[in-house]
This record gives C-alpha cells, sequence and structure tokens, in this order.
C-alpha cells in the first residue's frame, strides 16, 4: 500500500481533473489489490519522466516487470506491457533464463484490444481512451496468463 500511495503523490500533476484522479485510483486500487503472492511484487520509482508502478512477477527464477503504470504531465496515465525486455532476458545463453511464453500470451490478449497502441515489443493503454471494461478485461487476462 506504501508503493501507490507513493505513486499517488507523484502522479498527481499527471491527473488534473477531479473525475481522473478518482477513476485512476479506483483502477490502480483494483490492480494492486489482485496483484498479490509471494511471485509478485510491486515497486515505484520516479524521474523526470513522471512516476512509475511497476508490476512485477517472478517467472521461473527471474524477476521481470510484467507491466508498467506511467504517469506524466504531457501524457496522463497508461499502462506499458508486457515486459518489453522479455526477448533479450529470455535468451538461450543467459544465465536464468526466462520463460517469455505467458508474458507473449499477455502481448497477444493485449494487442486484441482496439485502444491498445502498439510500443515496440508492448502495447500502451491510456486512461482516457480505454473505458473500464477494458481495464477490467486487461487485468483478468494479466491474472491468468501471469
Amino acid at each position: 500500500m506504501e508503493d501507490i500511495n507513493f505513486f499517488f503523490e507523484k502522479a498527481k500533476g499527471a491527473l488534473k481533473h477531479p473525475s481522473d484522479r478518482a477513476r485512476a485510483e479506483a483502477i490502480l486500487l483494483r490492480w494492486t489489490a489482485l496483484w498479490t503472492g509471494p511471485r509478485r511484487s510491486l515497486t515505484t520509482t520516479n524521474s523526470n519522466h513522471g512516476a512509475f508502478l511497476h508490476f512485477n512477477q517472478l517467472i521461473g527464477a527471474t524477476w521481470s516487470a510484467a507491466f508498467t503504470f506511467h504517469a506524466s504531465p504531457r501524457h496522463g496515465l497508461s499502462l506499458k506491457g508486457p515486459d518489453p525486455d522479455r526477448i533479450r532476458k529470455s535468451h538461450r545463453h543467459r544465465d536464468k533464463t526466462l520463460d517469455r511464453s505467458g508474458l507473449d500470451a499477455l502481448f497477444d490478449a493485449w494487442s486484441a484490444h482496439p485502444e491498445a497502441r502498439p510500443a515496440g515489443n508492448a502495447v500502451e493503454l491510456y486512461l482516457e481512451e480505454a473505458s473500464d471494461d477494458v481495464w477490467e478485461a486487461c487485468l483478468q487476462e494479466a491474472l491468468t496468463r501471469l
């Protein structure tokens, strides 16, 4: 809960309208409440580019930032994922290779939503472009595939 409060404090500048803040808070509280267990964690970071809330997943012996919420004054709140670095992490010569099949399945599921924008090896969803039903569908897809 400490991570989500830190993220909200830093993200206030990205969400200018109270209705956007309330909607973002409801969505993020639901996502963080269900992202629990010994193989899952949340971390926050902050930079000149905005605030980040990372949803981490232990896949095999490798931790992966499965997806990330990003809040910036220029773009508002967005979700980017799954881990765009999953291809490098799954290379056969790495010490602890990542089984990326779950992340690839999540990429395929999220890519099927018309609101999803391509972002290299990931997709992005923006708060103002996606309905609450899309956010819920993406959450359920993440929970079932990872």
